[in-house]
């Protein structure tokens, strides 16, 4: 039976069963980070007393919101609805957003918010702070979109980017990262800062255009954020852009060299982002990718984070809930906290000790 049917047909006996019957006290990562695309249909209704997705909420250490497409435009009265919720199941606040502070309409014209992701100005992050503060919510964490990917790499003109990248330098790009974190920094005194960055680091194919010298870059990104916000990374995750040719094995390059990083105290913890394809067809096909991303990095390649995000950017799934059933984003969470831990490596033990 192909490997993917088989998986289809175990998992709704992982779904059913108590987590103590497949799984031993421990789970993969110390944290479970869930981040529903913004158009799911049922993501109002995830914070309602009631909502069908208690079993995944008790999992889930950190809900992790996207500033401008979601926290920006909702009304106040509706975001107080949501943290109250999030604060009542006990679930920490972090925000995906742009923090490069850079206008609409730069001169010259490179980057910029709207144009360019991982871009924000300044007032954006004042706006967005202020709700969640007046919400009496607690952001514990923000996770910055990219900045190094799409300030230093990006060339632009891409057909979703058509505007150029800037390329800055490293140096460059802090300086236009310390502003937005300021007021996070100002606003809530114990915020944990950390960064999102692609697999595409690694990606030095030839025609590729990447830096032979990434490891170089990441380090040297580490460094200089630390000497200029004053404290070192919180986090680093890993986007995997699955679909490009050798995305996972790039992937897992730069998970291994940001173990170095970690020895080095510039970045605290490790995570993977979890999720399916851009081109799925339905939500099943994107949940069962999803599964199988999971099952690659953590099984066939004994990788072990500290933090697993559960996420969609993509239009699917369609559903966040309920997370009984297996075409749902919560239904990852429990799939992932379901499965029997794997030994971990002898680099992931060294580290944590």
């Amino acid at each position: 039976m192909p490997m993917t049917a088989l998986r289809r047909l175990l998992f709704p006996l992982l779904l059913a069963s108590p987590i103590g019957v497949l799984a031993d006290a421990s789970v993969r990562a110390q944290e479970i980070w869930l981040a529903p695309q913004p158009k799911a249909v049922d993501l109002i209704d995830m914070f309602k007393p009631d909502a069908p997705w208690k079993d995944a909420a008790s999992r889930t250490q950190v809900f992790k919101f996207y500033g401008n497409p979601f926290i920006n435009p909702t009304p106040q009265d509706q975001l107080d609805t949501i943290v109250a919720d999030v604060t009542r199941r006990r679930i920490a606040i972090a925000l995906e957003t742009g923090v490069m502070n850079l206008a609409s309409n730069p001169r010259p014209p490179c980057g910029g918010w709207g144009l360019v992701e991982g871009y924000g100005p300044v007032a954006l992050h004042e706006l967005m702070a202020k709700k969640i503060k007046r919400a009496g919510g607690v952001i514990k964490y923000i996770a910055m979109d990219e900045p190094l990917w799409y300030g230093h790499y990006f060339k632009g003109g891409t057909p979703r980017f058509p505007q150029p990248g800037c390329q800055g330098s490293i140096g460059d790009v802090v300086k236009l990262i310390a502003p937005s974190l300021n007021v996070y920094i100002r606003e809530f005194p114990d915020v944990l800062i950390g960064d999102i960055e692609p697999s595409n680091l690694a990606d030095v194919g030839p025609g590729r255009g990447r830096s032979p010298d990434w490891q170089d870059d990441l380090a040297t990104w580490a460094t200089d954020f630390r000497a200029e916000i004053g404290r070192p990374l919180a986090f680093l995750h890993l986007d995997v852009g699955w679909e490009q040719p050798q995305a996972s094995q790039n992937g897992r390059m730069v998970y291994d060299y940001a173990r170095e990083l970690v020895r080095r105290q510039l970045v605290g913890k490790l995570g993977i982002i979890y999720n399916g394809n851009s081109s799925d067809s339905s939500d099943a096909v994107w949940l069962q990718a999803a599964r199988d991303h999971v099952i690659l990095m953590e099984q066939d390649y004994g990788l072990h984070p500290d933090q697993a995000i559960i996420q969609s950017w993509h239009p699917r799934p369609s559903h966040a809930m309920p997370d009984s059933s297996q075409d749902t984003l919560t239904s990852l969470v429990n799939f992932y906290t379901a499965r029997k831990p794997a030994r971990p490596s002898s680099k992931d033990t060294e580290r944590r000790q």
